[in-house]
């Protein structure tokens, strides 16, 4: 675990295998704890195995999730009624806990662009109300949907106007281009009711990040600055992106949301975190509000 989070592993190391070598490595490594699980009577049904966790760290899976609900609560207003939309759900960690959240009038409905976590959530994850729900985007990403037909700075949200109440993003944007990025923003505001909100992870640059970045301390290095984002390694850029925080702004306020925006830090650069020990921690939060 230690080695996964060293900049030299996901900076140098990473981006040299061969794709198919990198995803046979995430399942490699969790496997004998995963035998252990089922071996010592560890294993819950409704979690999904260490070795097919492709999003997050795999030993606070449950607890993440646990916190990240608590945390749209806080931040994002959201109540058991809301019409939450998980964009990049992963493999279930939100869906997890919302889907004993919700009441009957709540809605969750999850989009993620690899087949094989939207294929364990649909079997595993189910609600008592019926309204816990995922969706498969057929969306090209070097790194995890090589296969994809659209490109994402062309894909429309399979949802209609003014559906949700909350949006949630939590390492999405840290694995697309600025494009990309600009057009998922696009269709957050047009899928958002006027007030809604939505909670994105992602790393930004700034002043005291770049500095603190280039410390000692820091976890995670970008090396490579592109004009608004900046990348690990240039060969595999989706690996992990981050961005100018001006940028990020002005995205927002382009697309309706208020210029007010709420930033919540993470400890990736060296610094204390906000959401200290929830899971949440690494990656800076921004909130936005739809006008």
């Amino acid at each position: 675990m230690w080695v996964l989070k060293q900049p030299w592993f996901s900076g140098v190391l990473l981006p040299a295998l061969p794709r198919q070598l990198r995803w046979f490595l995430r399942r490699a490594y969790a496997a004998p704890v995963d035998l252990a699980d089922r071996l010592l009577g560890r294993r819950q049904d409704d979690l999904p195995p260490k070795a097919g966790t492709f999003t997050g760290v795999v030993e606070d899976f449950a607890e993440s999730g646990d916190a990240l609900l608590g945390a749209l609560g806080e931040v994002a207003g959201v109540t058991p009624s809301s019409h939450i939309l998980d964009i990049g759900c992963g493999i279930g960690r939100l869906a997890r806990p919302v889907a004993r959240f919700l009441d009957p009038m709540g809605r969750y409905e999850g989009l993620d662009i690899v087949p094989g976590g939207i294929e364990w959530s649909k079997k595993h994850i189910v609600s008592s109300h019926n309204n816990v729900h995922f969706t498969l985007a057929d969306v090209y990403n070097k790194e995890y949907n090589p296969k994809g037909r659209v490109q994402p700075a062309e894909y429309r949200f399979p949802y209609e106007d003014e559906t949700f109440d909350a949006a949630v993003l939590v390492s999405v944007f840290t694995h697309m281009m600025p494009a990309d990025v600009d057009r998922y923003v696009s269709e957050i505001a047009r899928v958002l009711k006027k007030g809604g909100r939505v909670f994105a992870t992602t790393y930004l640059l700034n002043p005291e990040s770049i500095r603190l970045m280039n410390s000692p301390g820091s976890e995670w290095r970008f090396k490579h600055e592109l004009g608004p984002h900046w990348v690990t390694s240039l060969k595999v850029p989706e690996l992990s992106v981050g961005y100018d925080e001006p940028y990020l702004r002005e995205l927002y306020a382009k697309h309706g949301f208020s210029e007010e925006l709420e930033v919540y830090q993470g400890n990736w650069c060296g610094r204390a975190g906000h959401w200290q020990q929830s899971g949440l921690d690494d990656q800076d939060t921004i909130v936005a509000t739809k006008l």
